[in-house]
């Protein structure tokens, strides 16, 4: 599975989430030369609870008799009885899913094919590499662990139970609140301005995720409601902001459901002028799939906020099978790049080229492009070098709420703009 040089083990610094020291790895290779490198790699690293598997099938069965499941697998692809593709199939079919390392001695773009299908199956996956995998790989694997906790532990923590009644509730009572992320200049470093992200705590304090509200929203006709009630908080941040000298640009998520309104674009016009804020200070970010659901809709809606000066975003660019026939019928002013092409870029020779097409295409359409989910100075640094226009990610700043912007901006913009000048 794995060729480890273990001789610079020893130089590779790895801070290891708790619940990979309690719960510990299993390591799944037919090779037993291969499962002992990747062991003494991983107890260098500290990691004390190990497992191994020769096979798939073995695998699977030891995942089911251990009381305390190991946290990560590291999985090869290549194997008898059952190989790593099919593990991936069975895995999404169990209750209990650990986090995934993938390799391989295939070619890049079938380990990226299969940890594309990982994803798609809702597995959390840790990376996907071809061998050999040196340490310091394996490492940078294990520490992104805690980025796809809630993904890895969805299914043992049971999520917050939401009826339409209490959506509304909380919809009217301007419960779900605006939390704001900063996106960064980098070819000349400075503030561009902040994304927009729906937030709902329950009466304990305990977060709800989007991903339960939204489609919740969406199915029985809240989403337009939800919409304005986050867009109304917005403008009462950005004439606060302006108040105190900040103007600061946002962009906000729209549904396809509120696209398909009629009636929707005029309702965002009007509450935009009634507050003063300028329309060229917002941009809508809209999904791929937002755009075929109801395409002469959304091409209308999308054209008179273009008309009357609102940017638009085409969100998760290259996710979809139509990115460009996409863009060549709908005003963009922005084209975001998904985290999966920045975050497989650094190691993978033909994701780092989609990555660079993607940001030339932004530059010769004469649109911005905007990067997200930059959690290492390693995409950040490739981004900058590519050309890539902004940023945004947990490396530069984690989502706020708007009462903690200005003092951001005070305290912390400086030290992440040193991040984009080297």
């Amino acid at each position: 599975m794995i060729f480890l040089n273990t001789s610079v083990n020893s130089a590779v610094n790895v801070p290891l989430h708790p619940r990979i020291v309690e719960q510990g790895v299993l390591i799944v290779d037919d090779s037993r030369l291969q499962r002992k490198s990747a062991e003494q790699c991983l107890i260098s690293f500290g990691v004390e609870h190990l497992y191994e598997a020769e096979n798939g099938q073995e695998a699977l069965a030891l995942l089911k008799s251990l009381r305390i499941p190991p946290a990560v697998m590291l999985l090869d692809l290549e194997m008898p009885v059952l190989d790593g593709i099919e593990v991936l199939q069975h895995l999404a079919t169990e209750n209990y899913k650990p986090a995934i390392i993938l390799v391989s001695s295939s070619d890049e773009v079938l380990i990226s094919a299969v940890a594309a299908m990982a994803e798609a199956l809702h597995l959390p996956i840790l990376g996907a590499f071809r061998k050999p995998v040196y340490p310091a790989i394996l490492a940078g694997a294990l520490a992104s662990f805690d980025q796809i906790e809630p993904v890895h532990t969805h299914l043992i923590l049971p999520s917050t139970d939401i009826c339409v009644e209490r959506l509304t509730s909380a919809i009217n009572s301007n419960l779900i609140v605006p939390f704001y992320q900063p996106k960064i200049e980098l070819q000349s470093p400075g503030l561009a301005g902040v994304e927009v992200l729906a937030r709902w705590n329950d009466d304990g304090g305990k977060a709800i995720s989007p991903e339960q509200f939204i489609p919740l929203a969406e199915e029985n006709n809240l989403i337009c409601a939800l919409t304005m009630s986050i867009l109304d908080q917005v403008l009462d941040d950005m004439v606060q902001w302006s108040a105190q000298g900040l103007l600061l640009p946002v962009a906000i998520n729209l549904s396809a459901m509120s696209l398909a309104d009629s009636s929707f674009a005029n309702a965002i016009i009007q509450r935009v002028a009634d507050k003063g804020v300028p329309a060229r200070q917002i941009t809508f970010e809209v999904t791929e799939s937002a755009l075929v659901i109801d395409l002469p809709s959304a091409l209308a809606t999308i054209s008179r906020l273009r008309l009357k000066g609102f940017g638009c975003s085409i969100d998760d660019y290259g996710t979809g099978f139509s990115s460009m026939q996409q863009l060549s019928r709908f005003p963009f002013s922005e084209l975001k790049i998904d985290r999966s092409f920045v975050k497989d870029a650094p190691t993978r020779q033909h994701v780092r080229n989609i990555l660079g097409s993607a940001i030339d295409m932004g530059r010769r359409l004469g649109i911005a492009t905007v990067a997200e989910g930059v959690e290492t100075v390693d995409e950040l640094h490739l981004l900058k070098s590519l050309g890539c226009k902004q940023a945004q990610g947990f490396l530069l700043a984690r989502p706020m709420p708007g009462s903690d912007v200005i003092r951001w901006v005070e305290q912390e913009l400086e030290t992440t703009l040193r991040l984009c000048q080297h």
